[in-house]
């Protein structure tokens, strides 16, 4: 149970799927290119719930969360199981710290631990960009291709091999691949958007299939009921004094 839930903490993303409306506008490689640099929200707080989903080689978990975060500076986590709040997570730059409500025990690790956990190699900014929903965007020369009903964007950022699924129609996001330089892939999909006001469309959903184990991969799905942006909330975290620390 812990492993899982540090991973539902961890990974966020959702899937969609492409309507069939006629032939594939034409799109030029900068039209494709100015909707995915369009597509990312500057913010500043996030506050989320999500009704969530693990689908692992070890076992099949469901329940919700809430998130917190301040931009470059924290992400707080909650984690429910059936009603009940399961576990809680502060990370900032330092590193995270998990509290295992169950067990009353709770361990912290670095970011490089995250990275180990999750199964590709990001920083804490990255990893609250995928949280809230945006992407990392490509640089440099991006190739930009056809394929039935996607515009795929093929570029590298940092040592990162992407490549984007644009919705030939919509040029929303649907498909996101990760591969970063140990060679492990991560796939993150995005449906269901919806406009918020005074930030454009949100995909409400996600999921993520990621590295999990020797034994296979894992999917993550989200499914968001709160997105609220640039509203500030108090975060609040301490270690209870009867908890155990286990790392």
């Amino acid at each position: 149970m812990r492993y899982a839930a540090f991973l539902v903490v961890l990974w966020l993303t959702a899937c969609g799927t492409a309507k069939k409306l006629g032939p594939v506008p034409d799109r030029s490689d900068e039209e494709v290119l100015a909707a995915l640099r369009k597509r990312n929200i500057d913010f500043k707080y996030f506050n989320g719930k999500i009704g969530t989903s693990l689908e692992s080689p070890d076992e099949n978990i469901s329940g919700s969360m809430q998130v917190k975060m301040v931009r470059d500076s924290a992400v707080w986590v909650a984690i429910k199981k059936f009603g009940i709040e399961a576990a809680r997570m502060y990370a900032d730059r330092s590193g995270y710290t998990v509290l295992y409500r169950f067990e009353s025990v709770y361990e912290t690790g670095s970011m490089s631990q995250i990275n180990n956990i999750i199964g590709i190699t990001t920083d804490f900014s990255e990893l609250q960009h995928l949280l809230f929903g945006n992407v990392i965007l490509p640089e440099g020369k991006p190739v930009v291709t056809r394929d039935s009903l996607w515009y795929v964007v093929s570029a590298f950022s940092e040592g990162l091999a992407l490549r984007y699924f644009v919705n030939g129609y919509d040029l929303q996001l649907h498909k996101l691949d990760v591969v970063d330089p140990a060679g492990r892939k991560a796939s993150l999909e995005y449906g269901d958007y919806r406009k918020v006001d005074g930030y454009g469309k949100v995909a409400f959903e996600r999921t993520a299939v990621f590295p999990y184990s020797e034994q296979g991969d894992a999917t993550l799905k989200m499914n968001f009921s709160e997105f609220e942006i640039n509203v500030p909330r108090q975060i609040k975290f301490s270690i209870p004094d009867n908890y155990e620390k286990i790392n």
